[in-house]
């Protein structure tokens, strides 16, 4: 026995006792410390007559000889019971019966004192006394300053019933047995429950005795409650209908409606998870242009060819956007991630095998951050806390109806709410996963099972299949895996949790789509146009005539100086030309503007195709990242919540402890019984109990402890409830985060919910109170220990109840005198019951008023007069007794000290005055 087996307790109770009638004692504390009935103690044979050094140490039946300084140095002593057993003589032949000295019982008690350090130390001196009296020397047998308590010598079922007189020459055993109970009543051994009623009782001065006798009651409900409990905490898949005063709840019969429209409703509020803002094409008619816009173009295109720079022109008409466009946009997408734009196009890893979402979504991210670059545009990773929480209130709703937010409210059936009743209807747990692929094609498919939730998962599933399927030699089994899969799929595909996947799941492969055909077209872009070759040639044109018009200006510029011709001739043929050529050119310039503007529409609408691909290309990269993170993170919530709901409570880790059942040897005061309710009486408890428990919400709490428990908030945050723990932003299945380590324990069973007990303390607590009517129906059957079936008010005998002290203890023990002055009533009355679940035990002891030793009957006289309770001193005796008969005097003595103080005259000789 190790030191911590006793550290804590608050009392101690040793025991001093001689060989023989103690012997008695200590064999039956052992057996009902055995039997749990009663608390550790330590004893002290005899030699306490010389030194105590070490103890025996009993608890639970195994006896260990402990070193005192071993037995105090790891506890700390509240209260310390030196409890004295002195067997008491009955005959002559009895006069040599061990007992421990005074000054020996006197020197231990001092020394367990010291040595422990107790705050309060309660001496008692048990007297072991027969029925036929005592005999020999009676003054040892009370000290002053300790409770000096005669152990009545009789056995009764109850304080109120008739009661048996114990034989007068018993043996140890049977003396141990009987006297056993009533010294635990008075020494506070009894387990299970407060009752030490000397602790706070006053010491009677004086050398003076108290009878005692106390009955002792233990109602086992260990069966009971296992089997109640089992049908309270009952978690076979199927929920319990919550209870609600205002409205009524219902099981849905329509699962597969009631989860899509919470699926629809959860995926309305968060719909930008889903998909982003994309830009619309733009769709516009050539425009109509006016008469002098043409002209100022004209006069544009006429100073631009003049210049020799119509290109120049003709970008800056078509608002010079730069013609690399497409080409910058095809070296970031093709040139910089060309690993990743092969996955996301082909669909397949390098190595050939068909690529999960997991990988088009990490090679979607390069893509995006490869364009990214291209702009200096940083994009972080999205937070969708939100949308899981959402997720576990909406699951949560639909199991128990309660309302957790606006935009999720519950199921409406009619007036009535609805839930699901099964757990797989919300989110398939582990039992529900898909593990029935033989190990060679598990191989071959590189997956040994599937989640329910998981419909991505199931699709590239039945895509390897499909390809094994092909194979001759596996093909056959890849078949008949593939038959397993599609019904197991049909099976599940209507829970709560396959409805919002598979809405996520549309959304990834939508994004994917719109990702391969956006990077189709960007692979097969075109430049913009340029200018048209005919704007080129009016270009050359336009400059060729100008040179020969200023030719023939210059011409008739030198004839009119030279006086050939008229000066004003000359002006108006130049202007006439001139006039003739803008004209000219001007009609063709016009002429060809309809080509013009449609080349120039053309060249817009290409470059405006490649903007708005530009973007929705990276906006279509984001959401299938964003999806693919997502998708990830739904994966390990579902497999929280599968976990959660299978067991919302938790394992019962309750198994009831059956301690050693006595069967025979207990006296009539003593009593342990075991409830034996009918299988119907349990059932209906158990019904009532489940509509008291779970109310609407139930689940609320149990799923907050989980999560806090597991993953509790960041040291400092302001919240402290679930919603504040980091796991909600984490990243998802196969990540390696806190969620996805998280929810694979719970998926394992290595993490469990722990709701178990605190719904049965609720349930106890609520046959302790709104259902305490059910409890006379679960106890009210008592199988007593080696006894009969009977009832419960029969077995408890009333002490479960405070009285005011009755009663009268057994005669037998008093002579007539002290019987006469009321020294047999019963004048304390002390009873003590503490509930244990639903048992019980009930302690009630007995004392009578204090009486000195002559009012004990002599075994060896016949005399019986000298006290009375108006006097309960008892006069000096006249002389010894001796052989007296009645009647006779005291033989004289000149030696005073003849005379025995404690004994009581004969009747009818005085009081020697």
């Amino acid at each position: 026995m190790t030191a911590d087996m006793w550290a804590g307790s608050p009392g101690l109770t040793v025991f001093l006792a001689p060989a023989g009638a103690g012997d008695g004692v200590y064999a039956a504390l052992s057996d009902l410390s055995a039997a749990g009935l009663v608390g550790p103690f330590a004893w002290v044979g005899s030699e306490a007559e010389h030194a105590v050094n070490s103890v025996i140490y009993v608890d639970g039946g195994r006896a260990v000889d402990v070193a005192l300084p071993d037995l105090v140095s790891s506890r700390q002593t509240a209260v310390l019971r030196v409890v004295t057993l002195v067997p008491v003589p009955s005959s002559v032949l009895d006069k040599g019966i061990g007992q421990l000295s005074i000054n020996a019982t006197a020197r231990a008690a001092e020394l367990l004192a010291s040595t422990t350090g107790a705050q309060r130390v309660v001496r008692i001196r048990c007297l072991l006394a027969r029925g036929g009296g005592i005999a020999g020397d009676t003054s040892t047998l009370a000290i002053d300053g300790w409770h000096n308590i005669v152990i009545s010598p009789e056995d009764a079922r109850g304080p109120d019933f008739g009661r048996v007189q114990l034989p007068p020459n018993p043996s140890d055993a049977d003396a141990g047995r009987f006297a056993a109970p009533v010294i635990a009543g008075l020494t506070g051994l009894w387990s299970q429950v407060n009752h030490a009623p000397l602790d706070n009782a006053p010491v009677l001065p004086g050398q003076v005795v108290r009878l005692a006798r106390s009955f002792y009651r233990k109602l086992e409900t260990g069966d009971v409650e296992a089997a109640l409990r089992a049908e309270v905490l009952t978690q076979n898949g199927t929920l319990p209908l919550p209870s609600d005063q205002r409205s009524q709840v219902i099981y849905v019969n329509d699962v597969g409606l009631a989860t899509a429209t919470m699926a629809d409703s959860l995926w309305r509020k968060h719909a930008a998870v889903l998909r982003g803002p994309r830009l619309p094409y733009d769709v516009s008619a050539p425009e109509r242009v006016g008469a002098w816009a043409v002209l100022k173009m004209f006069f544009g295109f006429l100073w631009a060819s003049i210049r020799n720079a119509p290109g120049a022109w003709y970008r800056k008409v078509a608002d010079g956007v730069a013609g690399s466009i497409a080409l910058s946009v095809q070296n970031a997408v093709f040139t910089g991630a060309p690993a990743a734009y092969e996955v996301v196009v082909r669909g397949r890893t390098a190595n050939g095998v068909l690529a999960g979402w997991a990988d088009i979504g990490a090679a979607s991210g390069q893509l995006a951050g490869a364009l990214d670059q291209t702009e200096n545009i940083h994009d972080g990773g999205a937070d969708l806390s939100g949308v899981w929480q959402d997720y576990t209130r909406a699951t949560l709703t639909l199991a128990d109806a309660g309302m957790r937010t606006s935009d999720l409210p519950p199921i409406q059936v009619g007036s009535a709410r609805g839930i699901i009743g099964a757990a797989d209807d919300l989110v398939p747990g582990p039992s529900s996963r898909f593990t029935a692929i033989p190990g060679v094609i598990a191989a071959a498919v590189q997956s040994d099972g599937v989640d329910a939730t998981d419909p991505l998962g199931i699709r590239e599933l039945r895509q390897r299949l499909s390809e094994v399927e092909r194979t001759p030699d596996q093909g056959l089994a890849a078949r008949a895996v593939l038959t397993d899969l599609n019904e197991w799929e049909r099976r599940t595909s209507r829970s709560f949790g396959a409805a919002v996947g598979g809405r996520l799941a549309g959304a990834f492969f939508s994004s994917y789509g719109e990702v391969q055909q956006l990077l189709e077209r960007l692979r097969t872009a075109q430049q913009p146009p340029e200018a048209h070759s005919s704007n080129m040639k009016l270009a050359r044109a336009i400059q060729l005539t100008l040179v020969v018009l200023l030719l023939v200006t210059g011409l008739f510029a030198y004839l009119a100086i030279a006086g050939k011709v008229a000066w004003w001739i000359a002006l108006i043929v130049v202007l006439v030309m001139f006039v003739i050529w803008f004209v000219a050119f001007a009609f063709v310039f016009i002429a060809s503007q309809r080509t013009m503007f449609a080349m120039l529409h053309q060249r817009r609408a290409a470059i405006s195709e490649f903007e708005t691909d530009k973007q929705n290309l990276r906006t279509a990269l984001r959401d299938l990242r964003r999806l693919s993170q997502a998708y990830g993170q739904f994966l390990s919530w579902s497999r929280v919540l599968g976990s959660f709901l299978a067991a919302p409570l938790g394992p019962d880790n309750f198994r009831p402890t059956r301690s050693l059942q006595v069967s025979w040897g207990l006296p009539m005061s003593t009593g342990v019984g075991s409830a034996q309710p009918a299988a119907a009486d349990v059932a209906d408890a158990a019904g009532y109990l489940r509509r008291e428990l779970f109310h609407l919400g139930w689940l609320s709490s149990s799923w907050d402890n989980l999560v806090v428990s597991s993953i509790p908030p960041v040291p400092g945050s302001r919240s402290t409830g679930a919603e504040a723990s980091p796991v909600w932003g984490d990243r998802g299945r196969g990540t390696g985060s806190s969620l996805d380590r998280w929810s694979n324990d719970l998926f394992a069973g290595v993490i469990t919910s722990t709701g178990a007990e605190l719904v049965w303390q609720r349930a106890v607590a609520s046959l302790g109170g709104s259902m305490s009517e059910l409890v006379p129906r679960l106890v009210g059957s008592v199988k007593v220990a080696g006894g009969p079936v009977v009832s419960l008010p029969e077995f408890v005998v009333g002490i479960d109840r405070d009285v005011p002290p009755a009663g009268t203890f057994d005669r037998s023990l008093l002579t007539d005198l002290a019987v006469t002055g009321s020294a047999a009533d019963v004048a304390v009355d002390i009873r003590s019951r503490a509930l244990t679940g639903l048992g019980r035990v009930c302690v009630a002891t007995q004392l009578s008023d204090a009486m000195p030793l002559d009012a004990l009957v002599r075994s060896d006289a016949r005399t019986d007069v000298g006290w009375s309770a108006a006097n309960p001193v008892a006069p000096d005796a006249a002389g010894p007794v001796g052989d007296r008969t009645p009647g006779q005097s005291p033989p004289s003595s000149s030696n005073p000290d003849d005379a025995d103080p404690f004994r009581a005259p004969d009747l009818g000789a005085g009081f020697g005055f």
